[in-house]
């Protein structure tokens, strides 16, 4: 007699818009989930990946019409039919990787959340947007809800929010979603020169402007002229978020348009390039979840200097350099070192690729999985 398994919904609709983390989070889930040849579960994805995955046209630069059309359909999505898709097919947990969940389902609701921006700053987001998202965040979770984020820093950081004290939480860290082989053996530097590389969302938290002017003093001492800087990355999702103006201004304010490169985005392939090439990365960011970059920077023997900030440094343990202080001052200091010492860059680099084994997608599969048990057990 075959086997039961219980059935586990997938919502993967945010997929349409997803940037950065939270996109390689879902594609890397999906991957994994479709590959299977055997699991505990059944999985129902829904939308259809891969036709969600093709799909551009809530991509890239979109009209304020588009936002607003997407976040009409998001929320009935989340409140009218993912519900229904949970009864059609008596499901056993509704996994949502995108942070919301609908407030009624049938089974365990399970939401994936990241990070903690929407409390920390609640500045960069419109106030009634946010006001209408956290009420359903919470009402989500109240009932039959249990909480998944990818790391222990992010995890003590939401016990300390008064609506979430009394809603389990699991730690399962993710994957990272590149891989060298992705570049070509024979792919040539986009850029010929010694170049430090960041990559992601122009957002103010990730504290680019301090990267610039570290960088800026670094090149203006003799013998350092020549090295570049390139910002992987299009702008931020939402004005009150997004930083390129700024970016673009400090640039020009410090005569470094020759000298620091905006890509906007780019394919993995060439992103995988990036990687390749680069002498070393830089991430000072303010405000992070996880810090997915540190671990592809990682899958590429890269040297990686970080902000002393929870969860980079428990993704990074002692395979990066950790600033001193989040200043410019220690920045510049980490970045001369590294571009001064190649024994230190190799070190460095070796120790980012056995760190990187703690992450594999494997154990993120195998882990996840783990938890859905443990969920359903109660």
């Amino acid at each position: 007699m075959k086997k039961h398994r219980p059935k586990v919904v997938v919502d993967v609709f945010y997929l349409y818009v997803a940037q950065t983390g939270i996109r390689t989070y879902m594609v890397t889930l999906c991957d994994e989930i479709l590959k299977k040849n055997n699991s505990d579960f059944d999985y129902v994805i829904s939308p259809n990946y891969r036709k969600v995955i093709q799909n551009q046209f809530f991509r890239g630069k979109t009209a304020k019409w588009k936002n607003l059309l997407f976040q009409l359909l998001y929320f009935f999505r989340k409140q009218v039919s993912l519900p229904i898709l949970s009864y059609y097919h008596q499901a056993a947990i509704v996994f949502s990787p995108d942070i919301l969940s609908p407030v009624f389902a049938k089974g365990k609701k399970v939401s994936v959340i990241h990070d903690t921006c929407f409390w920390d700053t609640p500045e960069h987001y419109q106030s009634l947007w946010l006001k209408y998202y956290l009420y359903f965040l919470e009402k989500g979770l109240q009932k039959n809800g249990e909480i998944i984020t990818i790391t222990q820093f992010s995890k003590m950081r939401l016990q300390e929010l008064p609506p979430f004290k009394s809603i389990p939480m699991k730690v399962v860290y993710q994957a990272s979603g590149l891989s060298e082989s992705l570049a070509l053996s024979v792919s040539p530097s986009a850029t010929q020169a010694d170049y430090f590389l960041h990559v992601g969302v122009l957002e103010k938290r990730k504290n680019l402007g301090l990267l610039i002017q570290a960088f800026d003093k670094l090149t203006k001492m003799e013998g350092y002229e020549s090295l570049r800087l390139v910002l992987v990355g299009q702008r931020g999702p939402r004005e009150t978020l997004d930083d390129y103006d700024h970016l673009i201004e400090l640039v020009n304010i410090l005569g470094l348009t020759d000298k620091v490169d905006f890509t906007g985005y780019v394919s993995h392939e060439q992103l995988a390039s990036y990687f390749q090439h680069a002498l070393g990365y830089a991430f000072p960011s303010a405000n992070e979840g996880f810090g997915l970059p540190v671990l592809e920077a990682f899958s590429f023997g890269l040297p990686v200097i970080i902000s002393r900030q929870g969860a980079l440094m428990e993704v990074a343990g002692d395979a990066a350099l950790i600033l001193e202080k989040n200043d410019v001052e220690s920045l510049f200091q980490s970045m001369k070192l590294l571009v001064d010492d190649p024994d230190l860059r190799k070190e460095l680099g070796e120790k980012g690729r056995i760190r990187l084994q703690e992450f594999s997608a494997e154990k993120f599969s195998l882990s996840l999985e783990q938890a859905f048990i443990e969920i359903l057990k109660g």
